[in-house]
């Protein structure tokens, strides 16, 4: 028997060209001075020739979208203890943005000085974050799994041989994490510095996927992962499924008509309901696939089976 499957409906359409073509990464805020009901999320790259992106706050209510532009491509975002002030990982080093004025504070920290990587997909824990860099062209085991220490200022490499680290999620010291173009979803225990791999298996065999693995979200109780799938095939629909991480069984899917690049799942609360907003992108598709998929770009939203929100992020060190 299929797993259960809800259909997901378009929720905002960015207004233009620049904001559809990479969309990824969306955090519910917590710690914004404007309040609550805003959701952050980063347009990686405006377009295939340009080295810029931006990071974004939409009000879910409202939908208004504020726009700040940024001097290089956002991997990620994590909110940081000085209200709406975040820490962003931006082409290979890290920075602070403030989402009320648009200024940047440099950190001086550099991540790596190979040109072939830049940063990608991030999270924040307890002391610092976990994040990926990823292959220019995703072509090349050059990227890497990185450990920033905020304490210290220090980044340590966690794990190479990667080409694009993309979604994660920590639990104690076991991490789950993806490395997209080889279509690997794997759990790692970690030292307790969380700077070291000590062990490591794979989830679910790489030919079992629909397609390229990308952004994933914990479900509320941390017992399975909600996986978005990034499809360039010349398809239609869009999906992403709930996995179990015990068995590595699917408990449910989402699909999303008329958007097969599927970036990044996001929880959110929306008329008491706990809900799943998704990111998708334009990116690398085809003129001819674009037309059978009108929705590219677009933010969507879904149903859930789930009756609680999951716990936040730790908010990083100012």
């Amino acid at each position: 028997m299929p797993p259960p499957r809800y259909i997901a409906k378009p929720f905002y359409t960015p207004p233009s060209e620049a904001l559809r073509f990479l969309p990824e990464g969306p955090r519910l805020l917590q710690n914004h001075p404007d309040g609550k009901g805003l959701l952050g999320w980063v347009a990686i790259q405006h377009a295939p020739d340009l080295l810029e992106g931006s990071i974004n706050v939409l009000n879910l209510a409202s939908l208004k979208n504020h726009t700040i532009p940024l001097p290089g491509r956002p991997g990620f975002f994590c909110e940081t203890q000085r209200p709406g002030i975040v820490l962003v990982g931006m082409e290979r080093t890290l920075i602070y943005c403030n989402l009320l004025t648009g200024a940047i504070e440099e950190t001086g920290i550099i991540v790596t000085a190979d040109e072939r990587v830049i940063i990608n997909d991030g999270l924040a824990v307890d002391g610092g974050l976990l994040f990926g860099t990823k292959h220019l062209e995703f072509k090349q085991a050059v990227a890497a799994l990185h450990h920033f220490n905020s304490a210290t200022g220090k980044v340590s490499t966690v794990l190479d041989g990667q080409t694009c680290s993309n979604g994660k999620f920590l639990e104690g010291t076991m991490l789950i994490d993806i490395d997209s173009t080889p279509k690997t979803i794997t759990r790692y225990h970690l030292s307790a510095d969380l700077t070291q791999v000590l062990d490591r298996s794979v989830l679910l065999d790489p030919a079992a996927l629909p397609a390229f693995p990308d952004g994933m979200r914990p479900s509320p109780d941390g017992k399975s992962i909600i996986v978005a799938f990034f499809n360039p095939d010349h398809v239609a629909n869009g999906l992403a499924q709930q996995i179990c991480l015990e068995t590595s069984v699917i408990l449910c899917e989402w699909e999303l008509p008329g958007s097969p690049q599927v970036t990044c799942p996001e929880f959110v609360e929306i008329d008491g309901k706990v809900m799943l907003l998704f990111t998708t992108a334009v990116e690398g598709m085809s003129a001819e696939t674009r037309a059978i998929a009108p929705a590219a770009g677009t933010l969507f939203i879904a149903e859930t089976p789930f009756d609680k929100m999951p716990d936040f992020p730790p908010l990083m060190l100012p």
